[in-house]
């Protein structure tokens, strides 16, 4: 099946101050979603998402697999280097960029079994005014291409929020990531107040950076990083089978904050059955 690129239903909901709701069809494998809204004068540009819209969130069955605020997704796309036309902001499902099929494909949401819902809540802030609000999706066969069997819901791309109340300024270990059976592509802290990071799993150190060292590193695999976040990157070449596996006993960040505050964290991962082959 050539790529389809569909207009969804219209969201439910749709008014300033609300939560608006995009009941998604079951079906089809989903490799990235468009959110396409303007203003009472016209397209919204890069900059204003963050008034329009606060939190996103993609939902299967009721759970968050997906959850930002819409500005920090920008930040999180330009991370990558996807620029945003006025008008739209998307929510990337498969990794287009890595640089294998296996790996651009497989982190899609196949909705043709093993969901009984799939829907996009968008958070529309008070006070905004509202000319446009729809949801567009690229979508593809569910079909394996090799077997042709149906694929169900299984491995897929899934982006978690946590926080991180730093009172004092010193180190700090985060130990609050939940560890299990799936692989972290990537950590984003939103905070520019970071100078050394560590990665520990099980005793041994796996990552360690200073500020230079790491946005070098991350800009050597073509990434942006963006002021003010702090990126702990395990797969900067695109290779999905470097992604840091959680199935271990102990995983923590040790992060050393020049400053306190509330820091929100957004862990990239892929989640699900057969996600990565070593």
């Amino acid at each position: 099946m050539t790529r389809a690129l569909n207009k969804m239903p219209t969201p439910e909901g749709i008014g300033a101050g609300q939560t608006a709701t995009c009941r998604l069809p079951l079906g089809y494998t989903y490799n990235r979603l468009l959110i396409r809204m303007a203003d009472g004068v016209g397209d919204i540009v890069e900059a204003a998402w963050t008034t329009n819209i606060g939190e996103v969130r993609v939902m299967v069955d009721g759970d968050a697999k997906i959850q930002i605020d819409a500005g920090d997704l920008v930040d999180l796309n330009n991370y990558y280097g996807h620029v945003h036309d006025d008008g739209i902001l998307p929510i990337f499902l498969t990794r287009h960029w890595m640089r294998t099929i296996l790996g651009e494909d497989q982190t899609g949401y196949d909705t043709a079994g093993g969901m009984s819902s799939f829907t996009l809540e968008i958070d529309l802030k008070s006070g905004i005014t509202i000319g446009q609000l729809n949801v567009f999706a690229e979508v593809s066969d569910p079909k394996d291409s090799l077997t042709g069997a149906v694929k169900g819901f299984g491995a897929h791309y899934r982006l978690q929020k946590y926080t991180h109340n730093q009172g004092v300024i010193g180190d700090a270990e985060i130990s609050d990531i939940v560890r299990g059976p799936y692989s972290v592509l990537a950590i984003h802290a939103k905070s520019a107040n970071v100078s050394t990071v560590e990665v520990l799993a099980d005793g041994k150190k796996f990552y360690d950076t200073d500020l230079v060292v790491r946005n070098q590193y991350n800009r050597l695999g073509g990434r942006v990083p963006q002021a003010g976040f702090t990126h702990i990157d395990f797969i900067p070449d695109n290779r999905l089978s470097d992604a840091f596996p959680m199935a271990v006993q102990d995983f923590r960040l040790r992060m050393a904050f020049t400053a306190t505050g509330s820091v929100p964290l957004y862990v990239e991962s892929i989640q699900g059955a057969g996600m990565v082959a070593a």
